[in-house]
């Protein structure tokens, strides 16, 4: 396995940084015969201050920061030829890596991966017109070229400087800005054939419509980043709020305190070893944190029983799962945590409270914190026995798996707490309400 990787990274190693600056060079030299400077220099002072100010003039989406610069050198193809947006993007490069003091490795990445594209684009551009193809088709199937190839190697970049994975990159990328990266490639082209058409005074229009669309823009996304500190402003509240409401349940047993948070630390693990979304794997952990709350229903000397209960004192402990459920319908807040209130106490055979559920009838997520809850039941000392050690705790939840809990599951929490060392667990285990409350202060 090693061996793959150190391979990989090889050949990450000779792409970046030899065959791309090596494209680099190709390609400049390759522009120089199309140039004749006594005709040119206005062209290229154009294309190129336009280039270094869309530099610094980036629109802003949801995950990233694009420029204009890519639409510039499309629109420079179109109209003069691929040397046009080689030697704009070439100047613009320099300055940029003067200004940044960016390493040369990266800037000749950067100058390689550009290059490369805008040479790949010219030369389809060429083959286009030589065939005839109208001029709305090509222009199209040329932008998408230049979008694909241009994310694709910007990727490789970011994974090989970064140590991250090319394809999560490459998703990220595209979900992150790719409708306005096109859309800004398509007021390019547009712009190109305005000019070639009807002069540059044509693109007085487009530059205003382009300008207020900016502004838009920037606007939309400043309030959008506001909103979304106010989300995290909320979540942070509702973390807060429901941990220190776990931990004033726990605190009415000096045996159960820290309980919740346990339970709520193991259920996220758990929740994170099969994958499940960020999004999905906060509600198990909240729900782990919630689970217990219809126990502030239960009458404290059921509650704090030092010795065995009788069958109608275990009857009536059973309603919490009831009692939280109602309380947090009726509050009409936290739903998405309702099935962890109300079933993890029931079980894969059937034989579980309060709805005696079975299988797949039983929410995921109540399925996950049924195994956390009795993990941390049998590893916690209680006022009339001392707590399991780890191995035996675990041995039940084997035994349990497919009567009690979930095969799959159980096999996930085994794998999960078997990775971990003596002392990581002990602090796990040992977490009581006094650590609880001091990270929610934090």
């Amino acid at each position: 396995m090693q061996k793959n990787i150190d391979l990989t990274r090889f050949f990450k190693h000779l792409f970046i940084q030899f065959f791309l600056p090596l494209a680099a060079i190709a390609v400049f030299v390759s522009v120089l015969p199309d140039w004749e400077p006594r005709n040119h220099w206005s062209v290229l002072f154009i294309f190129t201050l336009l280039t270094i100010v869309g530099a610094f003039a980036p629109i802003s989406t949801f995950n990233a920061r694009l420029t204009v610069n890519n639409a510039l050198f499309f629109s420079g193809i179109l109209l003069y030829g691929t040397w046009v947006a080689v030697w704009a993007a070439v100047v613009e490069l320099l300055i940029v890596t003067v200004l940044s003091r960016s390493s040369l490795k990266k800037a000749m990445f950067n100058c390689g991966q550009i290059l490369l594209t805008l040479w790949l684009v010219g030369f389809l551009h060429h083959a286009a017109d030589s065939a005839g193809i109208p001029w709305m088709f090509s222009d199209l199937l040329l932008i998408l070229v230049y979008w694909f190839v241009n994310t694709s190697l910007v990727a490789s970049g970011i994974s090989y400087f970064f140590h991250v994975k090319w394809l999560d990159t490459f998703a990220s990328m595209v979900k992150g800005g790719s409708n306005t990266y096109i859309m800004l490639m398509i007021i390019g082209g547009i712009g190109a054939r305005l000019v070639a058409q009807y002069g540059w005074l044509s693109l007085i229009p487009l530059l205003a419509a382009f300008i207020s669309l900016n502004i838009v823009f920037r606007q939309y996304f400043r309030n959008i980043n506001k909103l979304q500190q106010k989300m995290d402003e909320i979540q942070t509240f509702n973390h807060s709020f429901l941990t220190t409401m776990a931990a004033s349940i726990d605190a009415r047993d000096h045996y159960t305190s820290g309980h919740s948070q346990r339970v709520a630390h193991w259920g996220r693990e758990i929740a994170r070893a099969i994958g499940m979304p960020p999004d999905k794997v906060d509600e198990v952990y909240f729900g782990g944190i919630l689970h217990d709350i219809g126990k502030i229903g239960i009458e404290d000397h059921i509650l704090n029983k030092k010795g065995k209960l009788t069958p109608e004192e275990y009857d009536k402990i059973k309603q919490h799962t009831v009692i939280g459920y109602e309380i947090i319908l009726q509050a009409g807040m936290f739903h998405e945590l309702l099935p962890a209130i109300r079933s993890h106490h029931e079980r894969i055979d059937g034989k579980g409270y309060p709805d005696g559920l079975k299988g797949d009838e039983i929410p995921l997520m109540a399925r996950i914190l049924a195994i956390s809850d009795a993990f941390d039941a049998m590893v916690a000392d209680r006022p009339y026995r001392k707590g399991l050690p780890v191995e035996d705790a675990l041995q039940e939840i084997r035994k349990g798996a497919g009567t009690q809990f979930d095969a799959e599951l159980a096999y996930q929490f085994i794998r999960v707490v078997s990775q971990l060392s003596r002392e990581e667990l002990e602090k796990i285990i040992q977490q009581d309400n006094q650590t609880q409350l001091q990270e929610v202060l934090q």
